[in-house]
């Protein structure tokens, strides 16, 4: 099923029809992508969304699509985009989508297609080896970091032997984050032109081979970096480009509300003045600087976790703000003492930068506009950090982005919380003339799936939720033999019940935080069957296809807390319009939450699976029936047995 929203387009042209015909050369039942592709066979979807691809890249008019699980929107957007004869760049919301594109259909399309394409993968900064910093380390190596010894050996081994710098290439070799840290460049940390090491720079080579090609993936951080960067005048990270396509495109906004915020961390200063001591130490008047600022530095934290109190986050209202002034003043005035006093090479001249840099966005953070920007605080296992975000992001990518390149596509298969697509298009900014195109999965859930939700369980806040769910979850994985994604909406849930669960349970238990994301998904799917526990944020970009994933069991129904500061900013601002902030802003990213999860379970034409929800709203309240629509046609049950006899025929 195919839907087209909004505008229709006017009837084909004659440049319509040709590359309606080039869709179906290619995309067809004649394809020469079948010689090259083993299964390969038409999908009335895909073509569809190829076509409206093609169409929006000839017309230059921005694109929406939701493309359902086994679409094949990869293809979709690729053939298009080559056959167009533009300088495309793909941005991908995940780098697992990046290294797919680059590593599979790419390559394919180059045999099947254009023997002579040109293509080229940029990852952010922090993916490639900074051989000035590599051998700064090397040379003055820090043992007392985690597998820095170990680490540091098989750094030293691939160094000689690699043609891109790409880490990813030994992430899980001996390559932790604090090691990595040390050997890659930040773009405060980057000398750029003033580098001894320009010269053979694996990023600037990365860069020049973008230059060339005739498509570039990238994700959407280094996509959006750049727009940033474009905007404040400071040069560049990506080449010039003609159009761009986004896939996981649900992932832009959230991404874009990072990158145009600002924010100081204790990270951030940590690593600043680590860097100095390393770089940069001097006589005793910068020491005493250095001092002062880390002092200045510790006063402002603690009054920061001092009122953000057992919290997570606070939004920073006036009387916030008032009582951090002075503690803030302190911090800016001691940056910038010793930024002052860097006036050194061309190392210590960054390095003053950076410190300028600081105190210039404490003074960001202190003054939010109304309606426009928010002030909050965060308190995670990395410290204490001081933020300003906008409250809507639709303005910063019309100004960086709209206004110059109108050959855009948004893809992602949830994209449309109730086949409804008018939301994201208003959240990104996009004109009301936007085309919009909702393509349905051709896979089966009222066969392939089911949705169980308990007959009874307590409230979500009551205290004895977690033993219920704990009780819950371990009859659920008996009738699936574990195979299962347990995901929370709460870290302090997720610690719970999985503490009640590992010792208890017959299968292999993997948490979240006890190794690196991809490192469990490898264990998942090796030692079969095993059960993740992991927050919901888990899922995305995850793909287990076959009978390892099984069931995914969701605590609770995703809705954002209402008292995250960015949450509540968007509410009061849909409000001041008139409009309910939960119907128009929390439902419906919860719903879209949901459906990435029965997105997880669904990968092929052959998988099945069970999706639980242990919140009994998704039927006792009058929104449950938003969720059941999205969800539809999965079949809904409130009893077990019907759980237990839809895993029958797997056990037979």
């Amino acid at each position: 099923m195919v839907i087209m929203q909004g505008p229709i387009p006017p009837a084909e042209s004659s440049g319509d029809q040709s590359a309606k015909d080039a869709m179906e050369v290619w995309l067809g039942r004649r394809s020469p992508l079948a010689e090259c592709l083993p299964g390969f066979e038409p999908r009335p979807g895909q073509l569809d969304m190829a076509r409206a691809v093609a169409r929006a890249l000839g017309r230059g008019v921005p694109l929406i699509v939701e493309a359902g699980t086994g679409t094949g929107k990869t293809l979709a957007y690729l053939v298009p985009a080559l056959l167009s004869g533009l300088k495309v760049v793909i941005s991908t919301g995940t780098r697992t989508l990046q290294d797919q594109i680059n590593h599979k259909e790419l390559p394919l399309l180059a045999r099947a297609m254009a023997p002579g394409l040109r293509w080229a993968v940029l990852k952010g900064r922090a993916n490639y080896l900074c051989r000035r910093r590599y051998e700064s380390f090397a040379s003055q190596p820090d043992l007392s970091l985690p597998g820095a010894d170990a680490g540091l050996a098989m750094l030293r081994r691939w160094a000689r032997e690699t043609k891109s710098g790409d880490l990813d290439q030994v992430r899980g070799q001996g390559l932790g984050n604090a090691l990595a840290a040390e050997v890659t460049a930040s773009s405060e940390q980057c000398l750029g032109g003033r580098c001894p090491r320009r010269e053979d720079c694996f990023l600037m080579e990365a860069r020049r081979q973008a230059a060339e090609a005739d498509l570039v993936v990238v994700n959407h951080h280094l996509f959006l970096a750049d727009l940033a960067l474009k905007a404040g005048g400071h040069g560049e990270a990506l080449p010039r480009y003609q159009a761009v396509v986004f896939d996981e495109a649900h992932l832009l906004a959230d991404v874009a509300t990072q990158v145009f915020g600002v924010s100081v961390s204790q990270a951030r200063l940590n690593t600043l003045l680590r860097d100095i001591n390393r770089e940069a130490p001097g006589d005793k008047e910068r020491k005493q600087a250095l001092a002062a600022v880390e002092a200045a530095a510790a006063r402002i934290f603690a009054k920061l976790r001092r009122m953000t109190g057992p919290a997570a986050s606070l939004g920073l209202e006036p009387g916030h703000l008032d009582m951090l002034s002075a503690p803030g003043k302190q911090l800016a005035n001691a940056l910038d003492a010793l930024a002052a006093g860097l006036d050194g090479d061309e190392a210590e001249e960054a390095l003053a930068g950076r410190a300028a840099g600081i105190a210039q966005d404490l003074a960001a953070v202190a003054q939010p506009v109304a309606g426009r920007t928010v002030a909050w605080a965060q308190i995670g296992r990395g410290g204490a950090s001081l933020h300003l975000s906008p409250v809507e992001v639709g303005p910063h990518l019309q100004a960086a982005l709209y206004q110059d390149i109108s050959r855009l596509v948004f893809t992602s298969a949830t994209l449309a919380a109730a086949g409804d697509l008018d939301p994201v298009r208003l959240r990104l900014g996009l004109d009301s003339d936007t085309v919009k195109l909702v393509v349905a999965s051709p896979f089966d859930p009222a066969r392939q799936a089911l949705l169980y939700v308990p007959q009874s369980m307590p409230a979500p806040g009551h205290r004895d939720f977690p033993k219920a769910v704990a009780a819950e979850v371990e009859e659920l994985l008996k009738l699936s033999q574990g195979r299962a994604f347990v995901l929370f909406t709460t870290h302090r849930n997720l610690e719970t019940v999985s503490g009640l669960l590992r010792q208890r349970l017959p299968y292999t238990c993997l948490v979240q935080g006890e190794a690196p994301r991809m490192k469990l998904l490898e264990r998942f799917k090796a030692e079969s069957p095993s059960v993740l526990f992991a927050t919901a944020s888990f899922w995305q970009g995850v793909d287990v296809p076959g009978q390892e994933l099984s069931a995914v069991i969701v605590d609770k129904l995703p809705f954002a807390p209402p008292d995250d500061p960015l949450v509540a900013a968007r509410v009061k601002r849909l409000e001041e319009e008139g409009l309910n902030g939960f119907a128009h802003l929390m439902l419906p990213e919860a719903v879209l939450s949901l459906k990435q999860g029965l997105g997880r379970l669904l990968r092929t034409p052959s998988d099945r699976g069970l999706l639980a929800v242990l919140d009994t709203r998704l039927v006792t309240k009058g929104y449950g029936k938003v969720f059941q629509k999205a969800l539809h046609p999965t079949p809904l049950t409130r009893n077990k047995d019907d759980v237990r006899e839809f895993f029958k025929p797997e056990a037979a």
